[in-house]
């Protein structure tokens, strides 16, 4: 336990400016604001599978040091490079490999969602964020553009932007749909995981969040535009135009959770046609 303890410590300095730079990013960008509920989810998963734990043999496995080393050599290259991403994921690394050496492989199965969890509050390297972020503008004006033309209403539309006759419309990066999606993807492999499905449908419900995602931002632009149309600008700002993002995003929870009944009932009809068939 001591030799635990000094480990515990001794990753807690090496990481606590990585760490503290972490929730500073979580305090200033809101697209990744939902990381400071990640840690805690991912301690009470934990904490649901202690009897588990209790049950679990412990065989300590040497290949958990190699998973250390590994890591802490990302570590130093995410440092050189100045590269946040990778010191962060090096972290998940570390705690992956400490359970394996010190519990074993068996632990380390019980614990890998809780763990892979921790994936969804760490930011995606800007270079990937970004090039997402300008695919999701052009994707969610273009369908915009198509469902205002499909609604009878006028529209011209150059990249991002849409130009309607009572108002322009500039789909941009809050617009584009990436911060809920973030969120989005988290709460779906939640789901999944408390989910009775087969683990590839909890892989198809978290990976069902992304086309949800973006079909709903879609229609909230057209709805947007349609409703400035109507009602002047004014319906495309303030506090109408942030409403309308919560209404999407829980509007995208909503089909997240019908899906997975969907898949359920499958699973579970399929189980009684077995027993009756049996």
């Amino acid at each position: 336990m001591i030799g635990i303890g000094a480990w515990v410590f001794s990753a807690g300095l090496l990481y606590a400016g990585v760490l503290l730079k972490l929730v500073q990013q979580w305090a200033a960008d809101p697209t990744y604001s939902h990381g400071f509920v990640v840690a805690p989810i991912a301690l009470f998963l934990v904490w649901q599978q202690r009897d588990r734990l209790r049950r679990t043999t412990s065989r300590p496995s040497g290949f958990g040091l190699v998973v250390i080393v590994v890591s802490l050599a990302i570590y130093v290259l995410g440092s050189l490079g100045a590269e946040l991403f990778l010191t962060r994921i090096s972290l998940l690394g570390v705690i992956a490999g400490t359970v394996l050496y010190v519990f074993g492989s068996q632990y380390l199965r019980v614990l890998a969602f809780p763990l892979a969890f921790l994936v969804f509050m760490i930011p995606l390297p800007a270079i990937v964020f970004d090039r997402a972020t300008v695919s999701l503008q052009l994707v969610a004006s273009r369908m915009g553009e198509e469902l205002l033309r499909a609604a009878d209403v006028p529209v011209l539309r150059d990249g991002n932007i849409l130009t309607l006759p009572a108002i322009t419309l500039e789909v941009n990066d809050a617009c584009s749909g990436i911060r809920s999606l973030m969120a989005l993807l988290s709460v779906a492999a939640l789901v999944g995981y408390f989910s009775d499905v087969p683990p590839w449908q909890r892989v198809l419900l978290t990976c069902a969040a992304l086309p949800i995602a973006i079909v709903l931002n879609g229609v909230r632009i057209a709805a947007t535009g349609l409703a400035a149309s109507r009602f002047g600008p004014v319906a495309a700002s303030g506090a109408i135009h942030a409403t309308s993002g919560w209404i999407v995003f829980m509007l995208a929870l909503a089909a997240v959770w019908l899906l997975e009944k969907t898949l359920g009932s499958r699973v579970r009809r399929a189980a009684r046609r077995r027993l009756e068939t049996a």
